[in-house]
């Protein structure tokens, strides 16, 4: 091959192209045509296919719970090679998951049954698949029925603008390798309330692959019944279920200082925050430059039910930087540099397309995932949890002027920027930035949102989920917007029985106040009402507070460090464990003591041996343990 040049390296990249476009037009093609009812459309539809100048291999129309004639129409072309496959699902994104199994084409084109194919429409769009990573070839589309016309979608592909809306329809080729890999039909959606084209596109596409426009069109039929017609009729669904963005999965980044204190308050939230932990990409970036700090998230790393963690080591600034003055001059530039660094280690790890930012002192409302989500629509790229500042009155958000909102606010609005303390952000917003610290606008966040501002998209803040910020204070100046007297009932802070939940001192007024927050737990969508009531009556099993947790895990802590970070052996490991998982004090769904001295997560606990059960039921199992003794403590006792 070799002597006659047609070895291995030596094509030319020209003739390189050439082969693969060669290769690519002996593809086979598999047409899935998807009819719920479609009857009086499904001749135009299959006979469009027939008619193509470049044949499919397979042409399958699947009929999903058809009342009228589909059956019969698809099965009179039975002799010209089409076939057909019934299927009980009523959603068509299940539909093209069942044909997509019954085939076996290298591509697949799913055609809904009252559209029709343009006759070149296969021949054209064949000759783009002419890279490996071309996964999807779209077309412009071709009204006709109730209304006429043709659509203008981008001559060029961008994944980014895909984030934002759709402009790829349904019956566009895709390469049958790339649906496989996306594994995009083991995921369940209602097409009534989730655009389905739009889902099934930016699921296959990714980051990975790419798409190409072809010139033939595709002819879409408008008329009443129209899947996208049947939408708009439905109930009214807002961004989060059009989107789809209940299946998304969010990395989260949380940038760890080394604050012992604090870090059972992350771990307590990251163990009970509701969104999905296998829809989590969690990053815990330890700048602390602390041995005992790190493996005390390790430790916590080991027992969590995250699927994806990734935990790595970063100096951005020397040791214990974040507690320092930040009103000294030189510490505070220090402090913009190093949080810079932070943030643009973090822009490389970016893979997902939604981002989640969360500080080490800040603990937000467990469901608070999901609420800022809820609050994304094609022109925001960032939704955050308000929380006060340590350093001023007010909150770390800001107006399009740049001054502080000193009071709560209204639900969502929009604003000119905010802290990135418990933000969700765009990945597409932020994968091609750069976060600055001193070039022009002072700190990285400030110049972040400012440069927003000219690019069309907005920020907005979400101020039914208030965060806590440890350290900061809560003004008594800071009143809301809209006071109203309340049918509250509760005298003071704690649990309340009327909404069944628990509110600190912040809600409490809010409830007493605020009208609208009052009928938000009225309606058992409050803040705090996805907790778990907690009795006054019985103190010996109520879960000590967040506080007191954080203290008596840091005296654990030193304990641990103290006896040299020892670790208990398995038998002992297993008995404590078995010990606690039958006691009154243990919640066995979370593995965490109630005792008011404890709180800890009884599996790190538990593997401590400087720990002992504030009840006394491991002495046993110590004693068992101190019974193993090393030859050397034998000798030295002799």
């Amino acid at each position: 091959m070799w002597e006659q040049g047609t070895g291995p390296s030596q094509l030319k990249p020209a003739d390189k192209s050439r082969s693969y476009r060669r290769r690519l037009k002996d593809f086979s093609v598999a047409v899935i045509i998807i009819s719920h009812n479609y009857g009086e459309f499904l001749c135009d539809a299959i006979d469009s296919v027939l008619n193509q100048t470049y044949k499919p291999k397979e042409i399958l129309v699947v009929d999903d719970r058809s009342t009228d004639d589909t059956r019969e129409i698809a099965l009179s072309y039975q002799k010209q090679g089409v076939k057909y496959l019934f299927v009980d699902a009523g959603n068509v994104h299940t539909a093209r998951g069942t044909g997509f199994d019954a085939t076996s084409s290298e591509i697949t084109c799913f055609l809904d049954a009252d559209d029709k194919l343009s006759a070149d429409y296969l021949e054209k769009g064949l000759e783009q698949f002419d890279h490996y990573q071309v996964g999807v070839v779209y077309s412009d589309t071709q009204f006709f029925g109730k209304r006429q016309g043709s659509s203008n979608y981008p001559e060029n592909y961008s994944a980014d603008q895909l984030q934002f809306d759709n402009f790829i329809h349904a019956g566009s080729l895709v390469l049958s390798e790339a649906i496989e890999l996306s594994r995009v039909f083991e995921k369940q959606i209602d097409p009534l309330h989730t655009q389905g084209d739009w889902f099934l596109w930016r699921e296959i596409l990714g980051r990975t692959w790419t798409a190409k426009k072809q010139k033939a069109l595709y002819h879409y039929r408008i008329h009443k019944s129209n899947w996208t017609q049947q939408m708009k009729e439905s109930e009214q669904c807002n961004y989060f279920e059009y989107a789809g963005l209940a299946h998304q999965k969010v990395m989260l980044f949380i940038p760890l200082s080394g604050r012992l204190a604090h870090w059972p308050l992350t771990a307590g939230f990251l163990d009970r925050q509701t969104w999905p932990h296998n829809q989590i990409a969690l990053v815990l970036m330890d700048t602390s430059q602390d041995d005992d700090f790190s493996q005390a998230v390790k430790d916590w790393i080991e027992h969590c039910d995250y699927r994806d963690v990734r935990f790595m080591k970063f100096e951005a600034g020397f040791s214990g930087l974040a507690d320092e003055n930040r009103r000294l001059p030189d510490i505070r530039d220090q402090v913009r540099i190093a949080v810079a660094r932070i943030y643009n280690r973090m822009l490389r790890m970016v893979d997902t397309e939604y981002v989640w930012t969360l500080e080490d002192d800040i603990i937000p409302p467990d469901d608070v995932c999901q609420q800022l989500l809820s609050c994304f629509d094609p022109k925001t790229v960032s939704v955050a949890s308000p929380y006060l500042s340590r350093f001023h009155e007010g909150f770390v958000v800001w107006n399009h002027s740049g001054a502080s909102y000193e009071k709560l606010g209204f639900q969502e609005e929009v604003v000119g920027g905010n802290g990135f303390g418990c933000t969700i952000l765009r990945g597409a917003s932020i994968r091609n930035e750069v976060f600055t610290a001193m070039h022009g606008t002072p700190d990285f966040d400030i110049a972040f949102y400012a440069r927003l501002k000219t690019t069309g998209f907005q920020a907005k803040v979400n101020w039914s989920c208030l965060s806590q910020h440890i350290g900061a204070q809560e003004s008594e100046k800071m009143k809301p917007k809209q006071s109203a007297q309340t049918d509250c009932e509760c005298a003071a802070p704690g649990w309340c029985d009327r909404h069944q939940c628990k509110k600190h001192p912040h809600f409490h007024k809010l409830c007493q106040s605020r009208t609208d927050y009052f009928e938000l737990w009225e309606k058992g969508a409050g803040p705090g009402q996805n907790l778990q009531p907690v009795t006054e009556h019985n103190n010996g099993s109520s879960e000590p507070g967040m506080m007191r947790k954080a203290f008596n895990f840091t005296k654990a802590v030193a304990r641990h460090v103290t006896n040299g970070s020892k670790h208990v052996d398995e038998e002992t490991y297993n008995a404590r464990l078995s010990i606690c998982q039958e006691c009154e004090m243990c919640d066995t769904t979370r593995m965490v003591c109630k005792h008011k001295s404890c709180g800890c997560t009884l599996k790190v606990k538990a593997l401590w041996d400087s720990e002992h059960c504030p009840l006394k039921k491991w002495d046993d199992t110590n004693n068992n343990h101190a019974s193993k003794r090393t030859p050397k403590e034998l000798i030295e006792e002799k």
